[in-house]
């Protein structure tokens, strides 16, 4: 066998020597200079958006509908004819396809508008994406960094390759922090796709997964891909059917990924034991430097008796700003209970009690906190049985309180059978406690004011201070370049002029400011709803406050969750 092989190599070897002995071509290499012959610039994904007229925007998307054998949808064009592009390199707010039912090749079509145009938000909730047209989408929507936000929520028939899809796109789409994904349920299979992009490299803040099946396994693998997050800021977890056994999952979120400042899981059915798991992942966080600012727990069958855990957190936490226990079965005893917490934080700005069965003794429990509390702004104690005694408190604890800005009240009459002008005591209360809270905004107005004043004024101290330094300083006069010998002994060149002087210019470096998730307290003063907002899944694009009711549940005057 040995022999035949080196037979074998042996042929080869005289063969290659014959081709090479026969041949009379010749191998020749270019010199260096001659290497590159040219070369071309990467693609312009906006070559046809500059110097684009209105009109022109129009008959381009018609015309690609025509090439691709659809209709153009009215609804679409009265969008891209009320576009002014006179000024280039802007984004425009929103380019609205809800409800449209749009295949592959109606999407296809849209190339056209995104050539031309960028956008703060794309809405394709409930437009029928299947496969092949949310791929179209998704990959448009990579290439030319169409929008800012992205909605595609209730299209329910979206596949894996649809969604491996879309995490390439979370990943490689820098200008993309929102997504909202809720109404659609995923799989086992799609989730891993999904959150593959959240790991490394992901610059998404807000995730919307309302609805979507994220419970059990789907949850663990979600916190699981957050925990080496640093982008996310707000995750949206409603009507997930979570269970108790879920709060596990929620506490390990908490420890392992500080930089997550919202988490809204309202309408699941964590109940007490999942809502002490919550609260043991919000007691880990008092010593970090950043940790949650909102916590929404509405509608979970929470009890009182998981308010020792609540109050337990409240203690020490050094983050939470805003918490919603609304429509829970609290209680009186329960606040009783959360008393102790609410005296020893000093991070709660807004507490919801929204519907927790709240009477007259919690109502004097709550009083107690706010005449210790000195930076509550809001407190919501709406769709309770608060009466006569419980208001008295509230507004006696005002008439020491100076923080509290919107208390929110029943504006009905409760009734009362052993007392015969209760109706004319609980108005008269009513009205006092509003013109304290009215007292409270205008010297809180008074206070932003003046501050703002003090800020103006040390900006203009320390320019005056540098422009009296810049004068005061002695002036620098360049050295003088040395004299060039020449033959008629002149300093000058070789052309007559005269050197010119070394390069004494400086660069500067360009410093951005860091963004701000989170505003203080005495940013906006008469509205405070606008301080920590969030999208309102139930209605799709109104912002709310996140202390407000879900538009699910509505109150007695059949006001759904809006604020009194």
């Amino acid at each position: 066998m040995t022999e035949t092989i080196e037979v074998m190599a042996d042929d080869l070897l005289n063969n290659d020597c014959n081709v090479t002995r026969s041949s009379s071509r010749k191998v020749t290499f270019p010199t260096d200079e001659s290497i590159v012959s040219g070369y071309m610039d990467p693609p312009d994904p906006w070559g046809k958006g500059y110097n684009c007229t209105t009109e022109e925007l129009v008959c381009a998307y018609k015309a690609a509908c025509d090439a691709n054998g659809v209709q153009p949808h009215r609804h679409l064009l009265e969008q891209l004819q009320g576009i002014d592009l006179s000024v280039c390199n802007d984004r425009y707010e929103m380019l609205s396809c809800r409800n449209l039912r749009l295949d592959s090749r109606q999407v296809e079509a849209l190339e056209e508008i995104f050539k031309r145009v960028q956008f703060k938000t794309l809405d394709f909730e409930s437009s029928g994406l299947d496969e092949d047209s949310a791929i179209a989408l998704f990959d448009m929507i990579e290439y030319y960094e169409s929008c800012c936000k992205l909605n595609i929520a209730h299209n329910t028939r979206i596949g894996l390759r649809g969604w491996q899809m879309c995490s390439r796109m979370l990943k490689k789409t820098p200008c993309l922090q929102t997504i909202d994904l809720h109404g659609i349920p995923l799989s086992e299979q799609s989730i891993p796709a999904l959150v593959r992009s959240l790991r490394i490299g992901s610059t998404l803040v807000t995730l919307h997964l309302e609805h979507s099946n994220i419970t059990g396994r789907n949850l663990l693998i979600l916190v699981t891909a957050l925990r080496i997050n640093e982008s996310l800021r707000e995750l949206l977890l409603a009507d997930n059917k979570m269970t108790s056994s879920d709060g596990q999952h929620l506490a390990s979120l908490l420890r392992n990924t500080p930089t997550l400042q919202m988490l809204d899981v309202r309408n699941n059915a964590l109940q007490d034991t999942g809502c002490a798991y919550i609260c043991e992942g919000l007691y880990e966080q008092q010593g970090g430097e950043c940790g949650l600012a909102a916590l929404v727990l509405w509608h979970n069958q929470i009890s009182h008796e998981a308010m020792p855990a609540v109050s337990a957190a409240l203690a020490v936490n050094r983050h939470l700003q805003t918490l919603n226990l609304g429509h829970n079965l609290i209680g009186s005893e329960g606040v009783h209970l959360l008393r102790e917490g609410l005296l020893r934080n000093r991070t709660l700005l807004r507490l919801g009690l929204q519907w927790c069965r709240i009477a007259c003794e919690g109502a004097v429990a709550l009083a107690e906190c706010l005449a210790e509390s000195p930076q509550l702004l809001r407190l919501d104690l709406r769709d309770n049985q608060i009466r006569t005694a419980g208001l008295i408190a509230l507004k006696l604890a005002l008439s020491v309180n100076k923080s509290l800005t919107r208390l929110d009240l029943d504006k009905d009459i409760k009734k009362e059978p052993s007392m015969k002008d209760y109706a004319e005591q609980q108005g008269a209360l009513l009205e006092a406690i509003g013109a304290l809270l009215q007292r409270n905004r205008a010297q809180a107005r008074d206070k932003e004011l003046r501050q703002l004043d003090e800020q103006q004024r040390l900006m203009e101290r320390e320019e005056e201070t540098s422009s009296q330094d810049s004068l005061q300083r002695p002036r620098f006069v360049p050295p003088q370049p040395s004299p060039i010998a020449t033959d008629d002994g002149d300093a000058s060149n070789d052309d007559g002029a005269p050197s010119r002087p070394a390069d004494l210019s400086v660069s500067t470096a360009e410093v951005s400011a860091p963004f701000a998730c989170v505003t203080s307290p005495t940013d906006r003063v008469l509205g405070v709803e606008d301080i920590v907002v969030g999208f309102n899944a139930a209605a799709g694009a109104n912002a709310s406050l996140l202390l407000v009711a879900p538009a699910a549940a509505t109150n007695s005057d059949g006001d759904a969750g809006a604020s009194a």
